[in-house]
């Protein structure tokens, strides 16, 4: 059995959706194949995403099973049931750690530079001519996660292929509501426990000495949600130390607002973005994910 999988720790829709799509695609071509995630379901995992016809699949460990990671490929942060000298194939979009796997792996070291990873599943269906095939759930899982990680198709990050490939999912669904309603979902899930979606949506990583180990991250509608939980933000990422940044997406706003945990980290900051602080929040008028900044740093 092949098994499909991600990280130990909290897992996005991006993750979510396109192990489970490609799990789908595998088994389409005759390749058994489960997705499994036994890490944490960040609030990018809507219900409504939840509520959709495909799901993770339960999992039995067998010495025989071998390992696709997706959206992932730092080897220290794989899902806890994955044996390294197992893994088959690497599918991401995050980069630091292309040439180590390229060495083990070859073409089946599959890192590349677009803004979802999902982008790269549907071109998968499509090389397969099974895109045609794909289930409307299927694709509003890819649509989700395409949304997620390119904040709405206008972050930096964005490129034509990720484009393309929502517009060939949006064929498949026919929602032109579809992303609306999925960020308002989103925020939702935000309201109801600000403190979880905080703590599901960390990570922690060696990068650079100008960002910390930890770096939390929310995309949020609007930024009012942020000015009335500043304080909770600084309690929650204070349990994973004392040198963070808190980088909060705000899509109305079109705007970026960092947190830092001290004048330190701040300043750091503030050299890497060449910007200034302002009452202790640094604020870009751009939208810029946690791993444009990661990206920057190294």
């Amino acid at each position: 059995m092949i098994i499909i999988t991600s990280g130990r720790g909290n897992i996005d829709i991006d993750a979510y959706g396109g192990a489970i799509a490609y799990a789908y695609l595998l088994n389409l071509k005759g390749i058994k194949a489960k997705a499994v995630c036994t890490g944490n379901l960040n609030e990018s995992i809507t219900p409504s995403m939840l509520k959709l016809k495909y799901k993770l699949d339960d999992y039995t460990k067998n010495e025989d099973d071998q390992f696709i990671i997706v959206d992932l490929s730092y080897k220290d942060f794989f899902d806890k049931i994955v044996e390294e000298d197992k893994v088959i194939e690497i599918i991401d979009h995050h980069y630091g750690y292309e040439e180590y796997w390229r060495k083990k792996l070859d073409k089946k070291a599959i890192i590349e530079q677009v803004g979802a990873m999902a982008t790269i599943i549907v071109e998968m269906y499509e090389k397969d001519n099974l895109l045609e095939k794909m289930p409307v759930d299927i694709a509003k899982l890819l649509m989700a996660a395409i949304l997620d990680n390119t904040l709405n198709l206008k972050s930096n990050v964005t490129t034509n292929r990720d484009i393309e490939s929502y517009n060939k999912l949006q064929n498949i669904v026919q929602d032109e509501n579809f992303a609306q309603n999925y960020f308002m979902e989103c925020q939702q899930v935000i309201e109801k426990d600000f403190s979880q979606a905080i703590r599901n949506d960390i990570k922690i990583e060696d990068i650079d000495y100008s960002l910390p180990r930890v770096i939390g991250q929310l995309v949020l509608w609007d930024k009012t949600l942020l000015w009335k939980n500043k304080e909770i933000i600084k309690e929650v990422l204070n349990e994973k130390g004392d040198k963070w940044i808190m980088n909060v997406i705000c899509l109305k706003e079109g705007k970026n607002y960092i947190m830092a945990s001290n004048k330190e980290v701040m300043k750091n900051l503030e050299e890497l973005l060449e910007t200034k602080a302002n009452n202790e929040i640094i604020e870009l008028n751009k939208l810029m994910l946690r791993k444009e900044l990661m990206k920057k740093a190294m």
